[in-house]
């Protein structure tokens, strides 16, 4: 057999803390209960806040677990300590042959620059070879006009003679 269930009363005709239904309740016994609701959740919101706070004290849970503590800090200090370094025996010869691998070439120096006795003696030799090459030009000049059959007379000359 299925169950009967009562028709449903409009919402201001039950009490709020007893849950009966009654006429609607007065404005005062509303003001009484809302109150009474308002103090109980101001001190469930405290035990909230109280509970939080244990919750997010690493004191709490060392004196709770203290076992759990102590490994949960030895796990973290394995994976945070690096580990040893282990250093083998290597031969000078094996040495030798790695520095001569990363050793870099040697650098060619650069080229050094004139000092002043260069300068000067570069200067006097180009002097030189300037005055040697007027010279033989004059004398080419002169052999090429021995061998010209009417050198030409400069212009007073020919007016005079």
């Amino acid at each position: 057999m299925a169950k009967v269930r009562p028709p449903a009363q409009p919402p201001m005709a039950t009490s709020i803390t007893t849950g009966s239904s009654t006429s609607p309740p007065s404005a005062d016994r509303l003001r009484q209960e809302m109150r009474t609701i308002r103090r109980e959740l101001g001190d469930e919101v405290e035990e909230l806040v109280e509970h939080a706070e244990r919750l997010m004290d690493w004191r709490y849970y060392l004196q709770r677990y203290p076992w759990a503590c102590l490994g949960a800090a030895a796990f973290v200090g394995f994976f945070l300590v690096p580990g040893r370094t282990v250093v083998s025996p290597v031969s000078e010869q094996t040495l030798n042959q790695l520095a001569d691998r990363l050793s870099p070439p040697p650098e060619k120096e650069p080229p050094k620059k004139p000092g002043l006795f260069n300068w000067l003696l570069s200067t006097a030799i180009s002097m030189a070879s300037r005055a040697a090459l007027a010279y033989a030009t004059q004398q080419v000049s002169k052999v090429m006009a021995a061998h010209m059959p009417n050198p030409p007379q400069p212009a007073e000359v020919q007016q005079h003679g």
